[in-house]
């Protein structure tokens, strides 16, 4: 294994285990904050697809690619995910070179509680929160012997973002003949943090309003498919401007439990 495929290893390593010991799944760029709150007492792995839908966005390369895996028990839903655009996942698998260069992954977690319905009734609201981090190849080198113009110049073309979003969802279960599909909307205020400033450069935290839509679908409690759309403004932190970002995702689910 060549010395760039190892650090290609090592951020996707770095990324896992990141998720995994957040305790609290959160949004990665890109991709739908998937919230249902119509969760039971299980074990699922799940993977998902990010589609941008801005019609100035190119598709392929750029969209995001996520998994991760969600437990459950009682009211209480814990889960953890890693993802990247393709591009990236290309870089990773890829002989270049990863310094230097933007190529990362996120690495997220979310906690969600459950304060209504669930059970028998169709109607359930949960509370969530969590947090997401972008992981690159300078996470995991030490770069504190360097030069401070040296540094300041690696730290510029590798911010880290730290999103943490807080929010409600509301889901329904619709009793239909042959399925029954959970219908869910879930608003949220995102806290977004950039780290690893230059010097030069005060790192700010903003916030916006955003809010997704989504459905799951279980079939025979072993499977499940599911579909969201997330939207609302993000500011430029360097312009101040804002703009309407918005993502669909699908994906799929495996497990033991897990969905109502």
């Amino acid at each position: 294994m060549s010395r760039m495929h190892r650090a290609g290893m090592a951020v996707m390593i770095g990324a896992l285990v990141a998720g995994a010991a957040g305790q609290a799944r959160a949004q990665i760029q890109g991709m739908p904050l998937f919230t249902n709150p119509r969760y039971a007492t299980g074990f699922r792995v799940h993977a998902d697809l990010g589609l941008p839908t801005s019609k100035t966005t190119s598709l392929g390369d750029y969209n995001v690619l996520q998994g991760g895996v969600t437990f459950a028990i009682g009211p209480v839903g814990i889960g953890a995910n890693v993802g990247a655009t393709r591009n990236d996942f290309k870089a990773i698998n890829s002989s270049d070179s990863l310094l230097g260069s933007q190529t990362k992954v996120t690495a997220s977690a979310l906690l969600q509680l459950r304060v209504y319905g669930g059970g028998l009734s169709p109607w359930a609201l949960s509370l969530f929160g969590g947090a997401s981090m972008d992981v690159n190849g300078f996470s995991f080198a030490n770069i504190g012997s360097l030069p401070t113009a040296i540094q300041d110049s690696i730290k510029g073309r590798n911010p880290e973002v730290l999103t943490i979003p807080v929010g409600a969802a509301l889901g329904l279960k619709l009793p239909l003949v042959i399925i029954s599909p959970n219908v869910w909307v879930a608003p949220r205020y995102n806290f977004t943090k950039i780290r690893n400033c230059p010097t030069s450069i005060t790192c700010k935290t903003d916030g916006e309003f955003r809010w997704a839509v989504g459905v799951d679908v279980p079939i025979l409690r072993i499977i499940s498919v599911r579909a969201a759309y997330d939207s609302g403004k993000i500011k430029n932190s360097a312009t101040g401007a804002t703009q309407t970002v918005s993502n669909f995702g699908v994906g799929a689910s495996i497990g033991i439990g897990g969905m109502r």
